[in-house]
C-alpha cells in the first residue's frame, strides 16, 4: 500500500484554552526545504545571466523569510488535551525532528 513520508521540525509549542476553561496544547510542524534557485534561460542573454546568477542567490539566500538557503514550509499542526499531553511520553521539544507518515488511513508519528 503506497504511503506519504516527510521529516518535519517541531518549531511551535504553545498552551491554548478552550471555551470550555480547558488547555489544549498546539504543536506545530514545518518542513525545510531548499529555496529553488532562478532559472537561466539559454539564448542571447545566456552570458549576461551566467554573469549576474551569483549575485541573484546570494540575494535569495539574505531574505528574511528564508535561512541559509532554506524555507519553512509549514506541514503540520497537532492539537493534544492536557491530559493527552501529560500522558504522552516522551514529550516533543522545539527542534526535535520528527518523521511523518501517512499510510491508508493511518497517521504516524516518530522521532528521528
Amino acid at each position: 500500500m503506497p504511503e506519504v513520508s516527510f521529516r518535519a521540525v517541531l518549531v511551535g509549542k504553545n498552551v491554548v484554552s478552550d471555551p470550555f476553561g480547558g488547555k489544549n496544547i498546539k504543536l506545530e510542524l514545518i518542513e525545510e526545504r531548499e529555496v529553488p534557485m532562478p532559472m537561466i534561460i539559454e539564448g542571447r542573454g545566456q552570458e549576461l545571466a551566467r554573469e549576474i546568477a551569483p549575485i541573484v542567490r546570494q540575494v535569495m539566500r539574505s531574505l528574511p523569510f528564508t535561512g541559509a538557503g532554506r524555507i519553512a514550509v509549514p506541514r503540520l499542526t497537532i492539537w493534544l488535551t492536557e491530559d493527552e499531553w501529560d500522558r504522552l511520553e516522551p514529550k516533543p521539544d522545539i527542534g526535535d525532528e520528527l518523521i511523518i507518515t501517512i499510510k491508508s488511513k493511518n497517521i504516524e508519528i516518530r522521532g528521528t
